[in-house]
């Protein structure tokens, strides 16, 4: 018989009204592309992502990343480093931990220490999944502190979205609402379909 892969792929494409990245606008209306892989390296899980912003009116974005993910029990840890280009041209360099509980709301922390700037950034989220027969209702929330070189902002955003499963594609519809010091508030909608492989 034929060994099954040591690998597990997520491919991504969606379309939001606006786009944020921790409290700031990025873009207004945009396509997006994401993908993921991750294998086991024996101490963990060695994991791959990318990221693409295509705004459609506006700038484009990008965001990498490579780190390690581990399960000790119903607490989910990763570490890693991110790069993040939210303006053609201006790129940065950041290692990032998250830890998370398997429990009911299942609370995370994660932590962002820029490398060039010594900028750091925290965000503490909570989500919660319902299944309601005719599709996944997932109610997420987020509170952070985004610290740049402009200042601190402190940002919120909560939100649901509706996913199903059609054999091996998902597809996916959202709403959130973003609120930030040094932006106005606004609602976000979103429709996305991924594969898993």
């Amino acid at each position: 018989a034929a060994e099954q892969s040591s690998f597990q792929g997520e491919l991504g494409f969606g379309y939001t009204s606006d786009y944020y990245f921790r409290g700031a606008k990025v873009s207004d209306e945009s396509t997006q592309i994401q993908a993921r892989l991750t294998t086991n390296v024996g101490i963990a899980d060695a994991f791959v992502s990318a990221f693409a912003n295509n705004g459609l009116q506006s700038t484009d974005s990008y965001q990498f990343a490579v780190g390690l993910a581990k399960s000790y029990g119903d607490i989910e840890a990763e570490l890693g480093y991110l790069h993040v280009e939210d303006v053609p041209g201006n790129a940065g360099g950041e290692l990032f931990v998250s830890l998370g509980l398997d429990t009911m709301l299942s609370p995370s922390i994660t932590i962002n220490q820029d490398l060039d700037d010594s900028l750091t950034s925290g965000e503490l989220g909570l989500s919660h999944t319902i299944d309601i027969d005719v599709a996944d209702l997932t109610i997420a929330g987020a509170a952070g502190v985004s610290d740049t070189l402009a200042g601190d902002t402190n940002y919120y955003e909560i939100g649901g979205s509706l996913s199903r499963e059609f054999g091996g594609l998902v597809a996916s519809a959202g709403v959130d609402y973003v609120d930030a010091e040094d932006v106005d508030s606004e609602t976000v909608f979103s429709a996305g379909i991924g594969i898993k492989f």
